[in-house]
């Protein structure tokens, strides 16, 4: 990749000044400068994978396939940054290029957290079918299904996981509460819990 094409891409995205908001308090931002993408692979192929810059990525991999498994200094992956952005095919190259479906971040975040925070749905998807954890914790104790249930709009995304044969919805944040908890809380589509409900009656009592 010549450095032209690496300061038209840094300049097509400018206006989002390289930040990358996922921290549990959300108030870090990992912030790379122009001369640190046109210098470090490491931060390239993060900033790459967050703006879906498919071809930026596939030339870095291509002269070091080990920098599919960067990370920022949270330890987020290039594959958190995709799921962040609900980038489906991004995530499948990653993923198809050795990408680590379940690694973790400092706080514990897995990319389905990433992709469950942010209603990643078709990402998340993706992921799950490459063996990701649905029922991984972060340090806090928070599931994918915490999160998606902390929003008051990720209706597709409880859809996903609360269909799952392999959730279990009774996990417990550091907080001592289960998603429903918090959907019951913060979620307008708190009722979508019903139907984990009735299939487990449905299991129970067989008509």
């Amino acid at each position: 990749m010549d450095e032209t094409a690496i300061f038209d891409a840094v300049e097509k995205n400018s206006q989002r000044l390289w930040s990358s908001f996922w921290e549990e308090d959300e108030d870090d931002v990992d912030e790379f400068t122009e001369e640190e993408l046109k210098n470090d692979p490491l931060k390239r192929i993060l900033w790459a994978s967050e703006f879906n810059r498919k071809d930026i990525v596939q030339d870095i991999l291509s002269h070091d396939p080990k920098l599919v498994m960067s990370r920022d200094g949270d330890l987020y992956t290039p594959l958190h940054r995709a799921a962040y952005n609900d980038h489906t095919e991004m995530a499948e190259f990653l993923l198809a290029n050795g990408a680590e479906v379940n690694a973790r971040t400092a706080d514990g975040w897995q990319p389905l957290h990433s992709a469950a925070r942010w209603n990643a749905t078709a990402t998340a998807q993706i992921l799950i079918q490459a063996g990701a954890d649905i029922n991984g914790q972060t340090n806090g104790g928070l599931t994918p299904l915490h999160l998606a249930s902390s929003e008051p709009d990720h209706r597709s995304m409880m859809e996903l996981l609360l269909t799952s044969s392999f959730l279990d919805p009774d996990l417990k944040s550091a907080l001592g509460e289960t998603a429903q908890t918090v959907a019951l809380r913060c979620s307008r589509h708190y009722k979508l819990f019903d139907m984990l409900e009735n299939c487990i009656n449905f299991l129970q009592h067989p008509s």
